[in-house]
């Protein structure tokens, strides 16, 4: 009983419940509100981009050093880096309906093919007349349900400064700028929001209605996009303990701003029935669109430690970040148009996400005197990563994403590198309807570039492509959705002797 008393939700609360619930926050798939979304891709800079996104063994560079501040050891003179990147996005999401037998014209209204099938012909009555189970609801809109978008992007990555000294005997380089530390993009589209989610597998299905009963599911088109990005401003040092073992630290202050933009549209109201046995669906017309449009500032603080061992062939490092808390104070202005007019408010929220510790280990092998080798491991146990929703709530909305990362250069001539790689990587959700729970959508990356010394001047330039393919799957549906990635990043390093 009190599932079916659930079901009977005021339309407007579960409206509101698109754009904001403050216990849960929500998977990929269904139309879940803008919180945290991109804070757990943190960005990489392009000489280590080019090799997979593999730092270790990198020497004489500022461009690593809030990766892994021993990446400063080795510099020749004060050294200047400037960088940015170009991203070309494409998304896309196709939606498959399965045909129902109790309401078998239902999958034909949620991918707008009805046009091709004509009314009934109501001119014979038969004895017992007309029910509801008799005509073909059809929608009030010409929205269709697969949609695709694409987007291009430049943004600056860095500015560094950085230089070597001596302090007490020990060789130590320092360097200070900013840098992207993450990038905020994000868009998802879903153009057949159902809520209550009748298809849902998870914990339990919807059961159908009993004998003349109705069960209302709101039907809607939700939208969502956020542009921006967090930089970091600090800096790193890096101390030369030994000829071989370095150590370092690097500290950031972070604050980014994105602007968000949410809507939903209802598109009707459906009432599934049951007419003495016999299954139908009526669609009612509703008119409402709620929109938000704000801003959202980031900010927090990054810390983190570094160790690198270097022999004559091998490499060994290891960076570790501590637990860090960055906050998001969001403001927007919210618009909902009904037919009984249009109605304006004001919003403010602030909530914030906490990550665990995390850490890097990696091994560069020199095999030979112009080809070398790396591996890397990224931990990232976002699973433990905590989110603290406006009320206080604490939850945690991640899965763990850990990374492996392989990468080469290869060096012909004293003026030019090559360099290629490969990293797997895992987004923080499932896929809605994963047959292995807690498993997170993966993905691959794969990488090129060069690098060139042109008077006195070393450019590097890489290239990485990912294509993020998954399915959600309902008892009703399965969206196939996909996304590809190109992004171009170069920076221009000076080194003053």
């Amino acid at each position: 009983m009190k599932t079916r008393l659930h079901l009977r939700l005021d339309i407007l609360s579960i409206v509101a419940a698109m754009f904001w619930n403050g216990g849960n926050v929500y998977a990929q798939g269904y139309g879940s509100p803008l919180t945290i979304q991109g804070l757990s891709r943190l960005s990489v800079h392009s000489a280590a981009a080019s090799m997979g996104g593999i730092s270790t063994g990198r020497t004489g560079e500022a461009s690593s050093m809030f990766t892994n501040p021993t990446s400063l050891r080795g510099l020749e003179g004060i050294q200047v880096s400037v960088g940015g990147f170009s991203i070309d996005e494409r998304q896309q999401q196709d939606q498959q309906w399965f045909p129902m037998r109790r309401f078998p014209t239902f999958s034909l209204m949620m991918e707008g093919l009805l046009d091709s099938i004509p009314a009934p012909d109501y001119t014979e009555s038969p004895d017992e007349g007309f029910g509801p189970e008799d005509s073909i609801p059809r929608p009030f809109d010409s929205i269709r349900p697969n949609w695709a978008r694409s987007s291009h992007r430049r943004l600056p990555t860095e500015l560094l400064v950085a230089a070597p000294f001596e302090l007490g005997g020990f060789k130590v380089a320092a360097g200070l700028g900013m840098v992207q530390y993450a990038s905020l993009d994000h868009a998802y589209q879903n153009n057949n929001v159902l809520s209550p989610s009748i298809g849902s597998q998870r914990p339990t299905g919807v059961p159908l209605p009993l004998n003349g009963e109705e069960i209302p599911v709101l039907w809607s088109q939700a939208l969502q996009s956020r542009e921006g990005a967090i930089y970091g401003y600090g800096g790193a040092v890096s101390v030369s303990v030994t000829e071989n073992l370095a150590v370092g630290m690097s500290g950031s202050y972070l604050r980014g701003k994105t602007d968000d933009f949410e809507t939903t549209t209802v598109r009707g109201r459906i009432r599934f029935g049951n007419n003495s046995g016999v299954y139908y669906y009526k669609l009612d017309s509703i008119y409402s669109v709620l929109q938000s449009v704000g801003t959202s500032t980031f900010t927090g603080y990054d810390f983190g430690l570094g160790a690198a061992y270097a022999g004559r062939t091998v490499t060994l490092s290891l960076s570790i970040r501590p637990p860090t808390s960055i906050e998001r104070s969001a403001r927007s202005t919210r618009t909902h148009d009904t037919t009984g007019g249009v109605r304006t408010s004001n919003l403010s929220i602030r909530d914030r996400i906490t990550f665990p510790w995390r850490g890097t280990a990696g091994i560069s092998l020199a095999v030979r005197e112009d080809f070398r080798l790396a591996f890397e491991y990224d931990y990232r146990p976002l699973m433990s990563a905590e989110y603290e929703d406006p009320s206080g709530t604490v939850t945690n909305p991640w899965l763990s994403a850990n990374s492996f990362r392989v990468g080469g250069e290869y060096s012909p001539v004293s003026w030019a590198v090559l360099r290629a790689g490969y990293r797997s990587e895992s987004e923080v959700f499932e896929s809605e309807g994963n047959p292995l729970i807690g498993d997170p959508v993966r993905y691959s990356v794969f990488t090129a570039g060069i690098g060139l010394r042109v008077f006195g001047a070393r450019l590097n330039l890489g290239y990485e492509f990912s294509s993020i393919t998954y399915e959600d799957l309902w008892q009703t549906n399965a969206n196939l959705n996909s996304t590809t990635h190109e992004r171009i990043i170069a920076d221009v390093t000076y080194t003053l002797f």
